[in-house]
């Protein structure tokens, strides 16, 4: 054990260090634990702006999170895919003569930090925004960090180490899991549809008594209700349950045998997560760890066109072979977003009579969450063969980009068109607010090779992004600044013209710069 722990310790502490030494991924760190803190405040004003800073609306989100996290917890350690094991793992710490389980229960130490920071921040949350007094607020703190923490380690261990349970039926359980998660989230939106999106409503919703006796995720709800809102027949009987489950689980999860039958889908998944990093550094977009072969579609075209063209007909060739064409996995995150928006949100944009304010907010945002993904122009630019090719390099540039360019369309299109309708939103800004996509994606393709060029290789790939994302904010947020003041204080249909005339003057201005940069783009490759 004292080996485990010390592996722990230094692993961390070297991660520090290399950290700390690493210009990139000290910049990564600042740049994420500031916007943790911009979200955590933002999340802390939102909430007392809708009026849910109380106990009612702390147990509202304890119960949401009790739900996802429970049967996440499920899904990812079921499908043993929820503790990050790396190369390392399976050549030095599986052939060691140490227990597999403490090496499992040692191997999820960033499960254990992760939970400790959240409920912290719940913690404090519930003493400083929602009013609760200090002694509930440890207690729900302890709820979190002992009793749920305890759980999830006894269900870990159960699901990585049992090897007699089949593979189909735990197939089986984690789509039915999916389709109850699926279905809630549907149900809490008719719900919402039919009673009003109101804080009356969401109080009803809370004190159904159905909702606290579900096994194990209502039981947890209970408790949270018997720490916040006092005790009833109810929540006290199912609190008893859920101690009850919590201590059973853990003696079973210590008295259970282990021989390490888990060591080889661990290995499996060590490599598995070791190429989804390598994929994920080369800008694709991986969400998950299947670790199944990518099929393609035999095509039995030739590239076409001259110049710089053949770089773009080779692209749509590439494409072609892929099974869905140009929709990927990021097609499939705006659909979600047009569904959860124009359907759950549509009655509270209507009457607030801004909808095209809020859509424009929409598709700023999603373009900022999604800056880090380039799509196939950032493999482009490690192909010696795009600087040989006869042509300008402007011509290049285009042409290379222009496949993200359709892409950016046709995802635009998806966001913007359903969001719109169902806020009423008029056609002609609609189509304004997916001309504004479209060129926020290209000015964040052609700021890449500002950033290359003026940093190379000395901040890594991460100080790039932090440069291309500080330009790209600093420069389009001075007109959106200058349209926000200019609609407030003349006219509200001023506000979509100017940023967009502004934004593609930007990005022309971004795209004619990179292009007399472009050439020495070759040495960096």
């Amino acid at each position: 054990m004292k080996a485990l722990i010390y592996l722990t310790k230094r692993s961390f502490i070297n991660n520090l260090k290399r950290a700390v030494r690493k210009p990139s991924t000290l910049i990564a760190m600042i740049f994420g634990i500031v916007y943790g803190i911009f979200v955590v405040f933002g999340l802390g004003t939102l909430v007392v702006s809708v009026h849910i800073d109380s106990a009612n609306g702390l147990l509202a989100i304890l119960a949401v999170w009790s739900i996802y996290s429970v049967l996440g917890n499920f899904m990812m350690y079921s499908s043993r895919k929820g503790i990050i094991f790396r190369p390392g793992h399976a050549h030095f710490v599986f052939t060691a003569p140490l227990n597999p389980k403490l090496v499992l229960i040692s191997s999820a130490w960033m499960n254990y930090v992760l939970s400790l920071v959240i409920w912290l921040v719940v913690g404090i949350a519930a003493f400083t925004v929602f009013g609760i007094q200090p002694l509930r607020a440890l207690l729900i703190v302890f709820m979190g960090c002992v009793l749920e923490l305890a759980l999830e380690v006894a269900v870990m261990v159960f699901l990585y180490t049992n090897d007699n349970i089949p593979e189909k039926l735990m197939k089986g359980i984690r789509m039915a899991i999916k389709v109850f998660l699926i279905a809630f989230a549907l149900g809490i939106v008719l719900y919402f549809r039919t009673n009003g999106l109101t804080l009356e409503s969401a109080w009803n919703l809370l004190d159904l008594p159905a909702l606290q006796i579900i096994p194990v995720i209502g039981w947890q709800i209970a408790v949270y209700r018997l720490i916040l809102l006092g005790p009833t027949v109810l929540n006290i009987v199912c609190s008893i349950l859920y101690l009850a489950v919590v201590a059973v689980s853990v003696i079973a999860a210590v008295r259970m045998k282990c021989d390490g039958g888990y060591y080889e889908d661990a290995a499996k998944f060590a490599d598995d997560y070791a190429d989804i990093k390598n994929r994920q550094k080369n800008g694709e977009m991986v969400f998950s760890l299947s670790g199944k072969k990518r099929s393609f579609r035999r095509v039995r075209e030739k590239i076409s066109g001259r110049g710089a063209q053949a770089i773009f007909h080779r692209q749509l060739l590439e494409y072609k072979k892929e099974r869905f064409f140009f929709f990927d996995k990021f097609t499939l995150v705006a659909i979600v977003i047009a569904f959860v928006f124009s359907y759950g949100l549509s009655d509270a944009a209507v009457e607030s009579g801004a909808g095209q304010l809020f859509l424009l907010g929409v598709v700023a945002y999603v373009s900022l969450v999604m800056s880090g993904y380039l799509g196939k122009w950032e493999n482009e630019l490690k192909n010696p063969y795009l600087f040989l090719v006869p042509d300008t390099p402007l011509r290049k540039m285009w042409y290379a980009t222009l496949t993200e360019h359709i892409k950016a369309f046709i995802n635009a299109c998806i966001i913007c068109i359903p969001i719109g309708i169902f806020w009423h939103v008029p056609v002609i800004e609609i189509i304004f607010c997916i001309l504004i996509y479209v060129v926020i994606q290209a000015d964040r393709l052609y700021t890449t090779v500002l950033a290359q060029c003026l940093l190379g290789d000395v901040f890594g790939k991460t100080g790039q992004n932090v440069l291309r994302m500080f330009i790209q904010m600093a420069l389009l947020g001075v007109g959106a600044g200058a349209a926000v003041m200019i609609g407030v204080f003349i006219n509200i249909d001023f506000i979509f013209p100017i940023v967009l005339i502004y934004s593609m003057m930007v990005t022309v201005a971004m795209g004619i710069l990179a292009s007399l940069r472009f050439d020495t783009m070759e040495q960096l490759v």
